[in-house]
This record gives structure tokens, sequence and C-alpha cells, in this order.
């Protein structure tokens, strides 16, 4: 009995230590996928090649598609990508959209958003709650709905002043 039971043991350890190292193979390898992808666009840009002829394959679901790259992102106001897609701020924006209805949690975020400095997303974070940008519920973190304001009949205050300006001019 005492054989079966350091067998099972072993094979227990076998299957926990190749399912770690299962884990980091496919991180290292969807890593080494967007490296790829980024020498490839970095040569097209650099060198002038099209992404198809540089030799290098991008995979296709990290290449947009011309519809893609020519929409706007947000707005429009800073072409394709939107704003500053790859800043830790837009970066941030886009988790917090992305997040759901409960939101996520300052770890997470942390979790999620490692190779952010932790003040500058405190910074971050107290910018966009200040700015109406992101709401927070206790220790929970929201993007603020766009049209929140449109969809609960409210007028904008900007407007409210300008009409309160032009009948006082009358």
């Amino acid at each position: 009995m005492a054989e079966d039971n350091t067998l099972t043991k072993a094979l227990v350890d076998v299957r926990a230590r190749r399912a770690a190292l299962q884990s980091d193979y496919d991180r290292i390898a969807a890593e080494l996928t967007k490296l790829r992808a980024a020498e490839a666009a970095l040569i097209s840009i650099v060198e002038g090649i099209p992404l198809d002829a540089s030799g290098l394959q991008v995979p296709n679901g990290l290449r947009a598609s011309a519809a893609d790259r020519a929409a706007p992102a947000s707005g429009g106001r800073r072409g394709a990508r939107g704003p500053r897609a790859n800043s830790a701020k837009g970066r941030l924006k886009a988790l917090l959209g992305s997040a759901g209805p409960q939101g996520l949690s300052h770890a997470e975020i942390a979790e999620r958003l490692h190779d952010v400095a932790p003040n500058t997303l405190n910074t971050y974070l107290s910018m966009l709650v200040t700015g109406g940008e992101a709401i927070r519920n206790g220790d929970f973190f929201t993007a603020a709905a766009a049209d929140e304001e449109a969809e609960d009949g409210e007028a904008d205050p900007d407007e409210e002043a300008e009409v309160r300006h032009d009948a006082a001019a009358e």
C-alpha cells in the first residue's frame, strides 16, 4: 500500500509541474507571437515594405483589416488607434471600459497593468474619477457611461448657461 501512495503522490507532483510549465509555455508563446507581430510592423514602417512582403508572418488575430485601421476607435481624435491606445492611461480606460457593471478592484487593475508604476496608476485612477470618466464604487472602479446624461434627459450644463446668457441679453 505504501508504494501505491508514493506513486500516487509522484503522479500528482508530475501533473502539477506539467500544468505549471504548460501555463508558462502558453504565456511565453503568446508574448512571442506579439513580439513577432510588433517586429513585422516595425520592419514595415522602417523599411517601407508592406507587411505581406516583409517575410514575417503576422498572425491573423493580431492583424487589423484595412477597414478596422481606417475607422476611428474612439471619436477620431487621434486616428485609427484612438486616444493613445498604448499609453498607460489609454490602457486603463480600455480596461475599465471592458470591466463590466461590477468593475475591477484596485488590486485587479494593478495585476492586469503590471507594467504601470503604482503611483502612476493611483494618479490616473484619481484623475479619471475626478474628471467623471470613471466611477468609484467602494473598492471597485468602472468606466462612466458616455451617454448617461443624454439617456437621463438631463441638459448639458454648458447649454443651460448659454440659454441663460442669451435670455439675459434680450
